[in-house]
């Protein structure tokens, strides 16, 4: 296939299921045989345009002295160490009379306008910069509304709507999106799987093991928490207490008494605490997916902010609402992590909705 992939994503900085779904994208494409690119774009809210090593080596000693150092820079060297080697197209290469073009829009919260304002406009994500006659073989896979309405106002609905009726498919990842794309948007969609779902487990296994990686010895309580509280922190470490396991933050600890956990993880890493962990614990959406992927017995604590939809679709496909807690007790969290899980049938379903994804790619785009 000659003509270009251009992957319309949102910034790949150091969130690691924005990058690995990007990745993840980039990879099943060209697999089909497609060409794919990642389209580059310099969002409103990030005015950084470069990778500056001074001011990253400044925050990284920040971060080891235990102080608060720029998220920025250790975001971006994340993200540039992680996807160095995936083709970009920038947004200046590419003309409203190339040809050779079409879009793939999508995954993560990509359609969820109150984010889209930030860093360009809800519109942008409906290719409102392309020709028609790219938008007319592009697809939009596994967006995201985030939540279970459409939160733009009048003249972005009507714009958007104009917009999205003239691409070739459409699929949303919650089952929610699609009710919101019918009745708002007036467009027919399906829900499609999280494109990390595409790939088989051996693809992570891989990016683990090409990178320089550490294990702790001993069982490992992995948590990764976005949303922290007082509480929060101390029920998982009350947690961690109570089960005999030592607890990994995945996320960068100022207070941690490891110099490298005062640091963010580098990709390679972030996946094997969560691989090699005997629990893991997470408020995070792309954490329940790796939680699925590596089998780990998990439990996800309810996070409205971050889009309950989400979570409800992913895990009702896979027979794991129960997983879903909302904050209590340390007993609680014990009793769901030690709920047993036929990892036997989760597996099955996901080889089905690999399937799926894989399909409709195929169908519509490769």
């Amino acid at each position: 296939m000659n003509e270009k992939i251009l992957i319309l994503t949102h910034p790949l900085t150091g969130n690691y299921g924005g990058l690995l779904q990007a990745y993840a994208s980039y990879t099943v494409l060209n697999a089909l045989g497609g060409n794919a690119y990642i389209y580059r774009y310099q969002p409103d809210d990030l005015p950084v345009k470069s990778f500056n090593w001074l001011k990253y080596y400044g925050s990284l000693l920040k971060s080891i002295l235990g102080r608060k150092g720029n998220p920025i820079w250790r975001s971006l060297y994340i993200a540039n160490k992680f996807v160095g080697k995936l083709n970009f197209v920038d947004e200046s290469q590419v003309g409203l009379d190339d040809g050779d073009i079409r879009y793939y829009v999508g995954s993560d919260q990509v359609w969820r306008a109150t984010y889209c304002r930030k860093m360009r406009s809800a519109e942008y994500y409906f290719l409102n910069f392309a020709a028609a006659a790219q938008r007319r073989k592009s697809i939009a896979y596994a967006a995201s509304f985030g939540v279970d309405e459409w939160e733009g106002n009048e003249a972005e609905t009507l714009a958007c709507a104009k917009l999205v009726q003239e691409f070739k498919a459409v699929s949303v990842r919650e089952v929610s999106g699609v009710a919101i794309c019918k009745k708002v948007l007036g467009v027919d969609a399906v829900q499609m799987p999280d494109p990390t779902l595409l790939l088989e487990r051996v693809e992570y296994e891989n990016i683990i093991n090409k990178g320089k990686t550490r294990t702790n010895k001993s069982p490992l309580l992995s948590t990764y928490v976005l949303d922290k509280s007082p509480e929060i922190v101390q029920l998982l470490h009350a947690c961690a207490g109570a089960m005999n396991l030592d607890q990994q933050v995945l996320l960068p600890n100022r207070g941690a008494v490891k110099w490298q956990d005062r640091m963010a993880l580098t990709v390679p890493q972030w996946l094997r605490y969560i691989r090699d962990s005997k629990y893991f614990i997470t408020d995070s959406f792309h954490g329940c997916v790796f939680a699925i992927i590596f089998n780990k017995p998990f439990v996800c604590l309810g996070n409205k902010s971050r889009g309950s939809a989400r979570f409800d679709t992913l895990l009702r496909r896979f027979g794991l609402e129960d997983r879903l807690i909302t904050l209590s007790s340390v007993s609680q969290l014990q009793q769901v992590l030690q709920t047993p899980i036929d990892w036997a049938q989760v597996n099955e379903k996901l080889s089905f909705e690999r399937e799926r994804g894989i399909n409709f790619l195929k169908a519509n785009l490769c």
